[in-house]
């Protein structure tokens, strides 16, 4: 039934490639788990990013109220999400709506990766805004831009810090991804000292190479409420090539409800209690008592 449903609405958005403007739709794990089956699609508007949304958006609106943003920067800076869509689409699922940088990408082999600019997220911030206070677009009035998240893996998280002054943005997402002493993507230690939000760290243990600077960054960040989230054996590509992303997208889903759902996840970001994470490690520090 859930498939044939998102089977419908993939049709009905390629029968309105006029209106809607969608120029791409793709559909990952069945539109994922969630109760709005999500769509990736690439636009007019938004050519050089990728729309992970629920594909009836007015549907989730109405039950949900306006739509949290969650803009994504890609491992590697590249310009496609290919290797994130399991996990941006069950979010997506969930009611959130997802610019992820780079056009859309049917298959593994359609085309070679290609380096990004540094700002790119805070692009994408533009142009979903721009198309929110469009009246003939899906967005108009179907966005919280009150409520937005600033999300990378690897060198995407690169990017996150690239634009941690922008008061845009509410919270921080690093996947497999921190600082340290490193320059990269125009970010640098210092950006840290930017950040003006709540900010979550997910590495994959000692054979993730990003999480000895991620726990650097996490003992220098003394300005706001800091996650270290680890799951041991997740390696550097955590757990995004699994169905519905895995833990990596439940833990993402986690923290974005209770930063901006108001689910409470306190005992589980702030207390560790970790009976539905085996396998993982957390600290947390900054959080007021």
């Amino acid at each position: 039934m859930k498939n044939n449903l998102l089977c419908f609405i993939v049709l009905l958005l390629s029968a309105k490639l006029v209106f809607a403007q969608v120029e791409k739709v793709k559909e990952i794990d069945g539109g994922g788990s969630g109760p709005y089956p999500a769509i990736a699609i690439t636009e007019h508007g938004l050519t050089d990013f990728v729309v992970y949304r629920p594909g009836n958006l007015a549907q989730a609106v109405k039950k949900e109220g306006k739509l949290p943003l969650v803009v994504w920067a890609n491992g590697g800076c590249m310009n496609s999400s290919i290797h994130h869509e399991r996990l941006l689409t069950e979010v997506a699922s969930h009611g959130y709506v997802i610019v992820a940088i780079g056009t859309l990408q049917m298959t593994v082999e359609e085309r070679v990766h290609k380096p990004t600019p540094d700002k790119e997220l805070k692009r994408a911030i533009d142009k979903i805004t721009e198309l929110s206070k469009e009246p003939d677009r899906d967005y108009f009035n179907e966005l919280n831009l009150d409520k937005i998240a600033a999300a990378g893996q690897s060198c995407g998280g690169a990017q996150v810090m690239a634009i941690a002054d922008d008061p845009r943005v509410k919270t921080y997402m690093m996947f497999n991804s921190g600082m340290g002493d490193m320059t990269m993507a125009g970010a640098s230690k210092a950006a840290l000292n930017s950040l003006h939000g709540e900010i979550i760290y997910l590495v994959g243990g000692v054979s993730d190479v990003a999480t000895e600077n991620a726990l650097m960054d996490y003992d220098r960040i003394d300005q706001v409420p800091v996650v270290f989230a680890d799951l041991l054996e997740g390696g550097h590509g955590g757990t995004f090539d699994q169905e519905y992303g895995g833990a990596f997208a439940r833990m993402t889903l986690d923290w974005l409800n209770w930063q901006f759902k108001d689910e409470d996840h306190t005992s589980l970001f702030l207390h560790h209690e970790l009976g539905n994470y085996p396998g993982w490690e957390m600290k947390s520090k900054n959080f007021n008592p």
